[in-house]
């Protein structure tokens, strides 16, 4: 017997609001119509409005969909400065690096011009967390000695959060080829670690 039970709204809008993220981050914002997003769901323009008053209403969905998953990345504060500071990379790598549309979100510089206001003002909190959360990061290490304290951590911020957005950015990549994600993760936060670790000689390992 087929099931002819309708979804809720609520799970409707976030199947939207994916799918949105999905034609963004595979075929650039530009891509991004009612008739391409209607496709990608399964349903008619039409139908898209029953949920969403506009485009830019499902756009801020999209945007909160991906900020939400983007807040998810954040560690326990708890946790040892190296571990925190590692462990915000390895969930950015593996939540952001394989949706391209959340990738989008957190590193285009077209998101900051795109999306609505409500969004760009989530988006620019989250990104000053983001900076807040390396740096106690950093200055918590070198306090307990396991960060090195001849580089301020304001310089060491750059090529932390440089790799960072590498990695999520190679990751992107291996996910669009096809390859098993976080085979290159691991080496490249060793030698971040050998980059962090105390210039007397102590231990910068997050383990």
């Amino acid at each position: 017997m087929k099931n002819t039970s309708r979804k809720s709204s609520a799970v409707r809008r976030e199947e939207i609001a994916v799918a949105a993220l999905r034609i963004i981050g595979e075929r650039g914002l530009a891509s991004l119509t009612t008739a391409t997003l209607a496709a990608e769901v399964g349903v008619t323009s039409g139908a898209l409005f029953r949920h969403f008053d506009s485009r830019e209403a499902m756009l801020n969905e999209a945007a909160r969909f991906a900020l939400a998953r983007i807040e998810s990345t954040f560690p326990d504060p708890s946790l040892p400065p190296l571990k925190r500071l590692f462990a915000l990379a390895e969930n950015r790598v593996r939540i952001v690096g394989r949706d391209p549309g959340v990738a989008w979100v957190l590193r285009s510089e077209q998101a900051s011009l795109s999306l609505p206001a409500e969004a760009v003002v989530h988006l620019q909190d989250l990104v000053k967390r983001s900076k807040r959360f390396v740096l106690t990061a950093l200055r918590d290490g070198a306090a307990d000695g396991t960060v090195r304290t001849d580089i301020e951590p304001e310089i060491l911020f750059v090529p932390v959060m440089g790799t960072i957005h590498a990695l999520i950015g190679m990751a992107g990549v291996h996910a669009a080829a096809g390859r098993v994600r976080g085979s290159g993760t691991g080496p490249v936060l060793a030698a971040l670690a050998v980059l962090l670790a105390p210039a007397d000689g102590g231990s910068a390992d997050p383990c």
